[in-house]
């Protein structure tokens, strides 16, 4: 039989390198195509749409998160099952990326125990959650109904990674008009008023994915 075609996407060389020659030494699987950032994600996603069998995906990713990643592959009605690898337990992150989604949700921390369980269970058609994550809590934890369109997710990322107005503008290719519009607009749906509200409340509600170094406090 032909091995199930892996694809990989974390902008940790050292990780997503071992985790292709695990992957490669086991004899079990063929990886297909790497990725280095977001961007990459959904570009080899939509290539190997119809030939990969699974993506791994790192949550936090530069220039597009996990999540957004996830959101945009479905959007493209990419069908191929979604593995994201992180190293948040938080439960928000795991809810909002099978809402989204996502097929199972594995921590770093746990890949030496869980991954293949993990990626076997996801190509058979099921579910995957990390051990150590209380899956009920998962199930019960309920997302707010704020909705945000695509740009405003990709906004709420940058604000988030520290870009200003100006920055967003030139990034996204928008005017400063435009950039100052999709923050206010932010702001109203979430209900606050300044920055640092807007990456807190960003976080708790899984909107958006910070190095552990940035989060800010509850």
């Amino acid at each position: 039989m032909r091995k199930p075609r892996i694809l990989l996407a974390d902008d940790h060389n050292v990780v997503r390198q071992g985790m292709a020659a695990l992957l490669v030494q086991s004899g079990r699987y063929e990886v297909a195509g790497q990725a280095t950032d977001g961007e990459e994600a959904v570009r080899l996603g939509l290539e190997q749409a119809e030939q990969a069998h699974l993506m791994i995906l790192d949550l936090a990713m530069p220039k597009l998160n996990g999540l957004e990643v996830v959101a945009q592959l479905r959007k493209h009605r990419v069908r191929i099952p979604l593995l994201v690898l992180s190293m948040y337990d938080d439960v928000q992150f795991v809810a909002r990326a099978l809402k989204l989604g996502a097929n199972g949700y594995l921590l770093k921390h746990a890949m030496d125990d869980e991954l293949f369980a993990a990626i076997d269970a996801v190509l058979q058609g099921d579910r995957y959650i990390s051990r150590s994550i209380d899956s009920h809590l998962v199930w019960q934890f309920t997302l707010d109904d704020v909705e945000l369109t695509q740009r405003e997710r990709q906004v709420l990322q940058l604000i988030a990674e520290g870009l200003t107005t100006a920055d967003l503008a030139r990034r996204l290719h928008i005017s400063p008009h435009t950039a100052t519009r999709h923050r206010a607009n932010l702001m109203r749906k979430l209900n606050v008023h300044n920055r640092v509200e807007l990456i807190r409340v960003g976080v708790q509600r899984g909107l958006i994915v910070l190095p552990s170094s940035q989060r800010p406090s509850a």
